[in-house]
């Protein structure tokens, strides 16, 4: 079985797979601290809950403003150089949250921690896109989402099981692990994410902001903002709904466990499937199932309902999930992927960011069925903008694509 999925992606250069370990390591020593941080800050620390939840979203701006800085700057000088610096800078500052005392510290801890960090995920999408042929970057993605949802999946258990004991242990195995990728970078990557070497025709900053003055980018960002805002509602909102309803954690963490499940098996095959059709046309599709997912939680807040919904979510996501970067890169120029990269992580970072405190507003306001409408209004219109006008946006970058190949 494991042959036949992988067989559409025969013939790829080989240094893609090890990007995609270097972004499981990354991703999974990030979440396998992130999930136990709270604990740690306001059981072991007793700091306020609600300062720690602002210091998160304090790490998530920090990130996006600066994720198109290193995209441009990776642009101009190659890909290696960031993600080794990203990767030492995150052993080196992410297990200092252990020095975290009071709440100078933690928003000094957030603040250098986005920044080392910002740089690794969309310098490394513009290194697949850099080696992965037009044709197949959708299951290229695909693959490397899957890749992501296993890397947190096989991290978080051990995790849990080292803050249990000792947050010291689980400190020391994040930098460990973070630690990994250089060596990998240097020993297996070696020659790959070039400066493209062209004249620089814009200054620095210029390049940095070089895809919000694109017009289709910025129009396909606006009209897809809900796809991100849907992953920070399921990790953070959904489970506060659950407990609202009256579930407790176990239930909500086998709920849970269906989507990355359902990610892990699915993603590379629909996509596969999907690719020929080009991302802008199936993200319509993405949105509906993610409109009918909201609606389940909304009618039926009890495990059944919410395991269902769970699967129209998973359903949208492994469509989403390779289809906005392959959309972004197919917009970007060949010389601007990691500006585009870039952007794009600085939306998703803003959207997953913001997911908590629109549905903690909501909640607080209105309740949470008149949260869930406004989420299943807000999915639906931008899948509706994406279908009127994602034809033009395949217009758009299929004209891109021919005068790359032209050059």
């Amino acid at each position: 079985m494991i042959e036949r999925l992988l067989a559409p992606y025969r013939g790829i250069d080989h240094r893609v797979l090890w990007v995609m370990l270097c972004n499981l390591l990354f991703i999974g020593a990030r979440l396998a601290v992130l999930t136990f941080l709270a604990i740690y800050f306001v059981r072991n620390q007793g700091l306020p809950a609600a300062l720690v939840g602002v210091a998160f979203l304090v790490e998530n701006i920090a990130r996006a403003i600066s994720a198109p800085i290193a995209g441009s700057i990776s642009d101009r000088i190659g890909r290696l150089p960031l993600l080794v610096a990203s990767a030492v800078g995150a052993a080196i500052l992410v297990p200092a949250f252990l020095a975290v005392r009071d709440p100078s510290t933690l928003f000094i801890w957030s603040v250098a921690v986005g920044l080392v960090q910002a740089p690794f995920f969309p310098v490394s999408n513009a290194l697949l896109v850099d080696l992965v042929p037009a044709e197949r970057r959708q299951r290229a993605f695909a693959l490397n989402y899957t890749g992501l949802s296993l890397g947190f999946t096989v991290a978080i258990v051990p995790a849990g099981f080292l803050a249990e004991r000792n947050f010291v242990l689980l400190g020391l195995a994040a930098g460990a692990t973070y630690l990994l990728i250089p060596i990998i970078v240097v020993t297996a990557l070696r020659g790959a994410g070039v400066s493209s070497g062209r004249p620089e025709s814009a200054g620095f900053f210029a390049r940095a902001v070089l895809a919000f003055r694109d017009r289709a980018f910025v129009g396909f960002a606006l009209l897809a903002f809900a796809f991100p805002l849907s992953l920070g509602i399921i990790s953070l909102a959904m489970p506060l709904y659950a407990a609202d309803s009256g579930l407790t954690t176990r239930e909500i963490g086998l709920v849970l466990a269906v989507n990355g499940v359902l990610v892990i098996l699915l993603a590379v095959p629909v996509n596969a499937a999907l690719e020929r059709f080009g991302p802008c046309r199936s993200l319509p599709y993405s949105a509906a199932l993610i409109a009918a997912a909201y609606a389940g939680f909304a009618v039926a807040p009890n495990v059944t309902g919410l395991f269902i919904a769970l699967v129209l979510f998973s359903a949208g996501e492994v469509i989403f999930s390779a289809a906005l970067p392959a959309a972004v890169a197919a917009l970007a120029p060949a010389d601007a992927r990691g500006s585009y990269q870039g952007a794009w992580a600085m939306v998703l970072a803003l959207a997953i960011g913001s997911a908590l405190f629109l549905a903690g507003l909501g909640r607080d306001l209105v309740g949470w069925p008149a949260t869930w409408t406004g989420f299943i209004a807000l999915t639906l219109i931008g899948g509706a903008g994406l279908a009127v006008f994602g034809g033009r946006l395949g217009r758009a970058t299929a004209t891109r694509a021919a005068s790359q190949h032209a050059q």
